[in-house]
């Protein structure tokens, strides 16, 4: 995958990050399906929700509560939080190797 197509996959999923880094009851799910959304256009539906799933612990584990509810409520993520996020998700990419 791209380095722009890990933007647009993940800038959307910035904004519907929960306002808890422990993914509560409820949160995870809907982040996956976004991304799975995404992701499906260029790799199959179990690939791409390996993924999803692996950038989603890996996201909830590189950001911090507040960071996560500052993204939140932000409409537009500053380039720096971009690059972590797309620097969290890489760390899943050998999932897309398929």
């Amino acid at each position: 995958m791209k380095y722009r197509h890990l933007i647009a996959l993940l800038f959307p999923l910035a904004v519907a990050l929960p306002a808890s880094a422990e993914w509560p009851e409820g949160a995870k799910a809907p982040f996956v399906a976004e991304c799975i959304e995404g992701a499906q256009a260029a790799h199959s539906a179990a690939t791409a929700k390996a993924f999803c799933e692996c950038a989603a612990d890996e996201v909830s584990s590189e950001f911090s509560t507040a960071e996560l509810e500052e993204m939140g409520s932000q409409q537009e993520i500053d380039p720096e939080t971009r690059q972590r996020l797309i620097d969290a998700s890489k760390r899943c990419e050998s999932i897309l190797q398929d």
